[in-house]
């Protein structure tokens, strides 16, 4: 099951995330009307976990039991090659400018693994560290699927138990904030932001989400724009007043959950305008946006500086555009090719 109007909410949030690495000083970002909501920007690969457990769920469930084995051929299919170029583009750059790498941290890249040690977890190509994790993922879903989801007397239990991960997450996040010097340790700092099973609660929130929306959808779809904007400005708000609150690792979710149920129920005009090609295409190409967006800037740059560009906002809005591009043609030509093709290798 595909729910298109979904589809623009990744570019939004992928879109979001390179502004939060590289355009918080350039116009119109830098001012302080919104800043606040670009400083806090990362809480967009949040939403990707909670979207990833959402539409694993819809596409899925109703394949109970599923075949593993297919299963993590088809997510590997969809994330892994191009995840295996942009790596390759870093790895030729570094060795063009002649800096080292290390042969553990490509080792442990090269398998997904980085966030799982804490000091790799940045290691060359830095947005790197979200797909270790989103592997996590893949591996535990055919399992809770199966075991958790398809009968009945388990759900209450199942529900239970994310919410207790849930909070304990959180509570365990936040605790750590402010008790230890986070910001002064690396390692420590990675572990706490990147360490997969640090985020497992909101691809289990995501699946939740997912499940109650299979069991409501026929009864629930309606129009709710008014509840869709309602939701979005909460967000801003929270953003705005966070209050000692870090967002980073799902606490967001409890805004973010509602978010994709009721735009996935809407019937309205938010809908409709999600629906249209152009938005529908952003949303296609932003994996490669996230993926792209540190060999594209790193290279950019210096590209930038040979044609000319002598400050920062001009270089950030040509790599900006650049990204673009970059994530159009790899979707095009690369993705959806190299996708078909490894999946009819699988069935031949």
């Amino acid at each position: 099951m595909r729910i298109d109007q979904l589809t623009f909410l990744r570019f939004i949030a992928a879109i979001a995330i390179v502004i939060y690495h590289y355009g918080l000083s350039v116009a119109p970002f830098h001012c302080s009307e919104i800043s606040f909501l670009f400083r806090q920007a990362n809480i967009g690969v949040s939403f990707f976990y909670i979207l990833s457990g959402f539409v694993m769920m819809l596409a899925y469930a109703h394949k109970s039991p599923i075949d593993a084995k297919q299963f993590l051929w088809n997510r590997f299919v969809r994330i892994y090659p191009v995840y295996f170029l942009a790596l390759i583009g870093v790895c030729l750059f570094f060795f063009y400018v002649q800096v080292p790498i290390s042969g553990k941290d490509f080792i442990l890249s090269l398998f997904c693994l980085q966030a799982w040690v804490p000091s790799a977890a940045l290691s060359i190509n830095k947005p790197g560290w979200s797909i270790s994790v989103e592997v996590l993922f893949y591996c535990v879903f055919p399992f809770m699927l199966h075991h958790f989801y398809t009968k009945k007397s388990s759900i209450p239990y199942t529900i239970l138990g994310i919410l207790v991960i849930f909070l304990l997450s959180q509570l365990g996040f936040h605790y750590f904030l402010h008790t230890y010097p986070i910001h002064s340790n690396q390692e420590l700092h990675h572990f706490i932001y990147y360490f997969p099973l640090l985020h497992i609660n909101e691809f289990l929130v995501g699946t939740f989400c997912g499940w109650y929306f299979l069991k409501n959808q026929k009864t629930s779809e309606r129009n709710y724009d008014i509840l869709i904007v309602l939701l979005f400005s909460m967000i801003i708000v929270l953003l705005k007043f966070p209050l000692g609150l870090h967002y980073h690792n799902g606490l967001m979710a409890v805004l973010f959950a509602p978010l994709l149920i009721t735009i996935s129920a809407n019937k309205g005009i938010i809908t409709r305008l999600l629906n249209k090609k152009p938005l529908l295409f952003l949303g296609e190409i932003s994996y490669g946006i996230y993926v792209w967006q540190y060999p594209v800037f790193i290279m950019g740059n210096k590209l930038g500086k040979r044609i000319g560009f002598q400050t920062t906002a001009p270089i950030f809005y040509f790599n900006l555009l650049l990204l673009l591009i970059v994530a159009s043609i790899s979707f095009l030509y690369f993705e959806k090719p190299i996708r078909k093709y490894l999946l009819k290798f699988a069935q031949a």
